[in-house]
């Protein structure tokens, strides 16, 4: 309280006099010897922060133009991709086809073969029926001339080559 009654708000010229001297000469000697590097550290800090700002929007738009180059070549290949499956879908099919009409092809040949040789066989089987009959009929040709053969004798020559005949059928 006591500061309260000097007059802690009371001027004393002597006092104020050696705070503004001291001042003065704080901010002279600041002035000559720590001004200028805190104004070029913060110039340095400025220019620094400047181009990596300057550094970031270059980046940024290389970044921007690889992913639209990376885009595109994404798009081509995948319409590459689309074309060459739609090729080989179309190859496959007409392979297929190929495989399919061979195969016919092949399978008529072959039946047309097997219905010859079938024919073939008819025929040589029919030729050896007949020339089987032929030496039968001749067989009982000489049988009857050779001997003088009754009614029943004949009937039961006839039969018997008639089974023969039927049992080489």
């Amino acid at each position: 309280m006591q500061a309260i009654q000097e007059g802690l708000l009371k001027v004393d010229p002597g006092l104020m006099l050696w705070t503004v001297i001291t001042f003065v000469i704080l901010v002279l000697l600041l002035w000559k010897t720590a001004w200028k590097p805190v104004v070029e550290a913060l110039d340095s800090r400025a220019e620094k922060v400047r181009n990596d700002l300057e550094a970031a929007d270059r980046n940024r738009l290389e970044a921007e133009k690889l992913l639209a180059q990376h885009k595109e070549m994404m798009d081509n290949a995948r319409s590459e991709a689309a074309r060459i499956i739609s090729e080989g879908k179309a190859e496959a099919d007409k392979l297929k086809d190929e495989i399919i009409a061979k195969a016919s092809s092949d399978a008529k040949s072959l039946s047309d073969k097997v219905k010859r040789e079938i024919e073939v066989a008819k025929d040589k089987a029919l030729s050896d029926i007949k020339a089987e009959v032929v030496t039968l009929s001749t067989e009982i040709a000489s049988k009857i001339i050779s001997k003088n053969l009754n009614p029943d004798d004949q009937k039961d020559l006839v039969e018997k080559t008639l089974n023969k005949i039927e049992t080489v059928q």
